[in-house]
């Protein structure tokens, strides 16, 4: 499933300073006439929830819900500085970033015209929004919809740019390989997905698809 990462919060304002003075320079009436540039869009970042001034920590040990608190903030922040004569609007924003749950990756998914392209089609169960990123999330997003995860009889898959290597069904099935039968593999085959310093998969295509469908 998607998981959504916030990041980098920010209280955007608008402010229209009337008087140099709004900009904190003081003691200059007696020679600053009004401010004559418009509107100006200011960024400011809510303190860190770890930092309590006599003390500093990470977010993690200071709150249980992160995301939560430093929303939270951005609203008292925000509420603050709108009450000010010369801040005229503001709005809260935050940077989204979205992974797997089961392998970690980016969260991508196909389109509607990624999804009609037989080129990214892994069968002819292939729909617009399937993510790309595992076979645990492929599987999740078929299930929830009740579509049939692999096509009939296919035990492994095989990349166009890699035709001596084969990939298992867990492996293979992201990446947009070519769909095999046991027919495609008289001879058997072993998995070669592999990870630096993870190790590699090494699995029976034949034995694990077996295993699977039984």
């Amino acid at each position: 499933m998607k998981i959504t990462h916030r990041d980098e919060w920010r209280v955007i304002v608008t402010i229209a300073p009337r008087s140099i003075s709004d900009f904190g320079f003081e003691g200059l009436g007696d020679i600053a006439g009004p401010v004559t540039s418009g509107p100006i869009e200011v960024a400011v970042a809510p303190r860190r929830l770890g930092d309590f001034g006599w003390v500093s920590m990470g977010d993690r040990l200071a709150s249980n819900d992160i995301d939560g608190d430093y929303k939270r903030r951005c609203e008292e922040l925000l509420a603050a500085l709108l009450g000010r004569p010369h801040v005229r609007e503001g709005r809260i924003v935050c940077t989204e970033t979205h992974t797997c749950s089961h392998c970690g990756y980016v969260w991508e998914v196909l389109t509607a015209e990624e999804a009609a392209d037989p080129a990214n089609q892994q069968d002819e169960h292939t729909v617009e929004g399937e993510p790309v990123c595992c076979d645990k999330a492929i599987a999740e997003f078929r299930a929830e919809r009740g579509i049939a995860v692999h096509a009939e009889g296919v035990v492994a898959y095989r990349r166009p740019h890699r035709p001596g290597e084969v990939l298992c069904r867990e492996h293979g099935y992201p990446w947009f390989a070519l769909p095999l039968t046991s027919e495609d593999l008289p001879d058997g085959g072993v998995c070669s997905y592999g990870r630096r310093g993870l190790g590699s998969c090494g699995r029976d295509v034949l034995a694990a698809g077996a295993g699977e469908s039984a």
